[in-house]
């Protein structure tokens, strides 16, 4: 009891940030929440360099190289770049399940270390030797698949349910800035190579290499980022000890029942994806009669500027909630592929490309958050690596099925006289996207978590 002479202290009211129903619960071996912002940017940082390394090797530098310097026809190039697409498909449900069971920051620094020696590897492969480099790509394809889930399942340990969309949108920036900044420098360093030894007389330089001696550092750097800005947070079994068990693959499967209709809008939109996302480059030097980089600087400033507005743009999940931002995303996409596929003209080339970048900020990062809602921490890594894998089987179909199509299809439409071979990958492309904004319209709801 307190004396008459002294009033009994008030309770002190709560800070609005105390109070705020979003601030994160401390996690046992995670940062704490006054560093989770950090945590994100060093995820970011990381995810930069990763996107900018693949966006230079998967759309710049394999197509050109295999196609001019190796003599290869669209169908082997797709055929090759597909060995990738298979292995950081079929395995990020297995990585996932990896960075479960041992902590998420040792596959976020050996994916990347594998493809700074494999994109050196590459150079040493003569043109008879096509094994090889399917071997090489699906290396690369490894490394993917253990960085890419343990990445985005750091964001959903350490991010609330009703920010995730907007943590999320941080992978849009560094996807964006990948897109933009790939091709333009990978086609650079090539270009810029080819001029430097032209000067010098230096005739049995092939300038098309140029490019994977970037790539094999831009990876270096990303593993080095990794090494030194991400924490170690243990595994959810181990900062949980009184949940019962670490992985179970009953519960996995239990959750992955209770979301078939994500799996399958996964597999679609990567199939349509995947027809175009290795020909592209082609398509555009041959179509528009573009060089590589006139190619890259075509796509630099509407990629810029879609990655500052991406953050904002994310948070549109957060706001009217995630499957429609879903539905609204994917409907954006759908309906710039068909403006591209209609109208011929660089301008075209350029809206179109950005409403799809605008469609995809908005769609990706509440996607992401929608799944990782809708499974248990300890299975979250599995869950978005089943996700992924998905994705990675539509992507997988896709490329070698655009790469037939983009040689051997054959198209006559009198009213529309520019459209030949090269288009159908593209106009598969659109049907499908469309296929998918009908999948998230009657199947994805914003409904509470079952799993």
């Amino acid at each position: 009891m307190y004396p008459r002479a002294w009033p009994a202290p008030r309770p002190r009211p709560r800070s609005r940030l105390m109070a705020h129903p979003t601030t994160p619960p401390p996690i046992p071996g995670a940062p704490p929440p006054a560093t989770f912002r950090g945590v994100l940017l060093a995820i970011a940082l990381v995810a930069g360099f990763a996107e900018l390394a693949y966006a230079v090797m998967n759309v710049s530098a394999m197509p050109v190289y295999l196609h001019h310097s190796m003599g290869y026809g669209a169908a082997s190039v797709v055929a090759i770049g597909a060995a990738f697409l298979l292995c950081e498909g079929l395995m990020k449900g297995p990585f996932g399940v990896l960075g479960d069971r041992i902590g998420r920051k040792r596959l976020i620094i050996a994916g990347p270390l594998v493809s700074v020696a494999t994109s050196l590897l590459t150079l040493a492969v003569q043109p008879h030797q096509w094994y090889l480099f399917v071997i090489l790509r699906a290396l690369d394809g490894l490394g993917a698949a253990a960085l890419w889930p343990s990445a985005l399942a750091m964001i959903a340990d350490v991010v609330e349910d009703d920010r995730r969309s907007q943590a999320m949108s941080l992978f849009n920036v560094t996807y964006l800035v990948g897109i933009a900044l790939g091709p333009f420098i990978g086609g650079a360093a090539n270009d810029l190579t080819a001029l430097v030894t032209e000067q010098l007389g230096m005739r049995n330089v092939d300038p098309l290499q140029a490019s994977f001696y970037l790539i094999s550092a831009l990876f270096f750097c990303t593993a080095v980022a990794a090494w030194r800005q991400i924490p170690h947070i243990p595994p959810h079994h181990e900062r949980h000890p009184e949940v019962e068990g670490g992985f179970s693959l009953s519960a996995l499967l239990r959750s992955l029942r209770q979301m078939p209709e994500m799996l399958l809008m996964a597999f679609v939109t990567f199939l349509g994806i995947g027809m175009i996302m290795l020909i592209i480059k082609l398509f555009a030097l041959a179509e528009f009669r573009l060089s590589e980089t006139a190619f890259g600087a075509l796509l630099l400033v509407p990629c810029l500027i879609i990655a500052l507005a991406s953050v904002p743009l994310g948070t549109v999940g957060d706001r009217i909630g995630k499957a429609r931002a879903v539905r609204l995303g994917i409907g954006l996409c759908a309906a710039a592929m068909w403006a591209l596929i209609l109208i011929k003209s660089e301008i075209a080339l350029v809206l179109g490309g950005s409403i799809i970048g605008v469609g995809f900020v908005i769609a990706f990062p509440a996607w992401m958050a929608y799944i990782s809602a809708r499974c248990h921490p300890r299975q979250r890594g599995a869950v978005m690596g089943a996700v992924g894998t998905a994705q990675g089987l539509g992507a997988m179909i896709g490329v070698p099925l655009g790469g037939w199509l983009y040689e051997h299809a054959h198209i006559r439409t009198p009213f529309l006289p520019w459209i030949n071979s090269h288009y159908a990958p593209f106009i598969g492309c659109a049907i499908l996207l469309l296929a998918a904004w009908i999948l998230a319209v009657t199947t994805i709801k914003d409904t509470p978590a079952q799993c």
